[in-house]
């Protein structure tokens, strides 16, 4: 016989008294033994904080109760707010604290990586992005999006500001960068740029909504991610921000040495263009190199064979970097054959290991769009190839015809700290021809 809604039948009332009486004495006798008396169902402690034991909804159908895994499945959810997947954080509906139980939890290429230090971490970081912190000057508010892109493990694309707060200025989170002022500060300079918040200024309260690769490149007038993306350590960016700053400006010379194949030299860059590609000038850039270790290659060229003539009007073209180089070993020719030689700019390495371009191509072609109204034109023709891994690499080109000197990596020379390129001169500045 069905039994109206809401009314409980005479053999489940025994039951529970039953149970509430075994529950008694099972308390009196741990009570007496001096052991813990907090426990949970069947007798196991808790494994984390939880909440309070939650109100059952009004006017429940006949066939749900208190045993009920889905009602109380319903209700604990309803109840919970602000809850952040696995970061291990939730706030209570009765109270607005904190509960930390974890640490935060990644996800790379759809695996969660919830068991990893963060020392093992990384995060899909594209050097153009650098470019244009640099450039607008955002790199502390962009160490804050680059975080949150990490702590967002789920990729929902918004946060809980109250959470985000605990996370980045709270004193036993591993992921402390700055006091909750400072954070106001960097939060109010990176909005419209990597973030967008939907309670204005409140710190406490609402989402903060994480803005797109695609969308922060436009705010930062970046046309086009050129250089493929390398994988920056997470555990970089919670290091003091000169740190932080040093790891961005070296993700660029990480994914120029990374386009390289295997066993050839990463092409020689002068200063000035660095400077002109990252908005870092050259004393700066000795320094961030020291801090994230980027490794150096000299180069040097070799000419034909040396003359006053010759020497004067190289002279001309290199400048104080010319010099006499004596062949003694006559590793170039006769032994003793003096040639003309010349210092090139430096080969960079950086610490940083190449990522998958995946969505790259999407997302330039989504730039190129959003360019179109006249925000493309950036002063930049095209540019020659000037060194090559190989000489028929460089013969090739110099067939087509070329208005400056071609170089060729010799791929005896190199012994990690110094490398020897081979010039095919251009007609207009070979020594001697006029």
């Amino acid at each position: 016989m069905a039994l109206p809604a809401g009314e409980l039948s005479a053999d489940l009332l025994a039951a529970q008294e039953r149970l509430a009486q075994l529950q008694a004495k099972s308390r009196a006798e741990r009570l007496a033994q001096g052991a813990p008396v907090d426990r949970t169902a069947h007798g196991r402690p808790p494994s984390s904080p939880v909440p309070s034991p939650l109100q059952p909804p009004p006017d429940l159908p006949a066939h749900l109760g208190w045993d009920s895994a889905a009602v109380t499945a319903v209700t604990r959810k309803k109840n919970e707010i602000g809850r952040l997947g696995d970061w291990g954080i939730v706030i209570n509906a009765q109270s607005p604290n904190l509960t930390v139980s974890s640490p935060p939890i990644s996800q790379s290429r759809g695996v969660l990586t919830a068991n990893l230090p963060i020392s093992s971490l990384s995060i899909k970081f594209y050097p153009d992005i650098a470019t244009g912190m640099f450039q607008r000057e955002l790199t502390a508010a962009g160490r804050i999006w680059l975080l949150l892109r990490h702590l967002d493990s789920n990729g929902r694309g918004w946060l809980d500001m109250a959470a985000v707060r605990a996370q980045l200025t709270g004193k036993e989170s591993p992921w402390r960068v700055c006091g909750w002022r400072q954070l106001r500060n960097l939060l109010a300079e990176g909005e419209g740029v990597f973030w967008v918040r939907e309670d204005g200024r409140q710190v406490n309260n609402g989402r903060i909504w994480l803005r797109s690769t695609k969308h922060v490149a436009l705010a930062l007038q970046v046309p086009r991610l050129a250089l493929p993306p390398v994988a920056l350590p997470v555990s970089v960016l919670t290091l003091p921000i000169g740190q932080v700053r040093a790891h961005l400006y070296a993700a660029f010379h990480s994914s120029r040495a990374g386009k390289t194949p295997t066993g050839q030299p990463a092409a020689p860059i002068a200063r000035d263009t660095i400077s002109s590609l990252t908005h870092v000038i050259p004393r700066t850039q000795r320094r961030y190199e020291k801090a994230a270790r980027v490794h150096t290659s000299h180069n040097f060229a070799i000419g034909g064979k040396a003359s006053e003539t010759a020497l004067e009007e190289a002279a001309w073209q290199h400048g104080q970097a010319t010099f006499r180089l004596n062949d003694k070993k006559g590793a170039q020719g006769k032994t003793n054959q003096q040639y003309i030689a010349w210092q090139l700019p430096n080969s960079y390495t950086g610490p940083h290991r190449l990522q998958p371009k995946g969505q790259q191509k999407r997302i330039n072609q989504a730039l190129s769009d959003l360019f179109m109204q006249g925000m493309t034109g950036n002063g930049q023709g095209h540019k020659e190839k000037r060194f090559y891994g190989h000489g028929r690499a460089a013969a090739q080109a110099y067939n087509r015809g070329v208005t400056q000197d071609i170089y060729w990596a010799d791929g005896r020379s190199g012994n990690g700290r110094a490398r020897i390129w081979h010039c095919l001169a251009a007609t207009q500045n070979a020594p001697g021809q006029k």
